[in-house]
């Protein structure tokens, strides 16, 4: 698998635009089409290890293919993402998030809880 493969798999499992996936590190979009085209390569350590920072793919698996895909392989890249976001957030957005996923809990347990003993009507 090529340095062009794995940066398309970031981008697809990631959602992104070749555009996006530049502007974010820092990079030309040229320079990024010339990677996954394989017309440019390899890329330098701070570059892979931006992409781990930022999107969650182990930097020795962007650079080289081997390894973990993922820097923290027990969190997907999505999570890791919303982790960040986290970070960065207020306090009290941080609390609302918190209510909002105990309700979500809430309601699935209501909800599979009528699904495995159903109440006569």
């Amino acid at each position: 698998m090529t340095l062009g493969d794995r940066l398309r798999i970031i981008l697809k499992e990631r959602g992104i635009k070749q555009v996006e996936f530049a502007k974010v590190l820092g990079v030309s979009a040229n320079y990024v089409s010339l990677l996954i085209s394989g017309k440019r390569g390899p890329i330098s350590d701070t570059l892979a290890k931006l992409i781990e920072e930022t999107y969650g793919y182990s930097a020795q698996w962007v650079m080289n293919g081997e390894g973990e895909k993922l820097s923290s392989p027990s969190l997907s890249a999505t999570k890791i993402e919303f982790l960040k976001k986290i970070q960065k957030m207020p306090d009290d957005e941080i609390t609302a998030l918190l209510a909002f996923a105990n309700s979500l809990e809430s309601v699935k347990r209501t909800f599979i809880s009528e699904i495995e003993n159903p109440s006569e009507k």
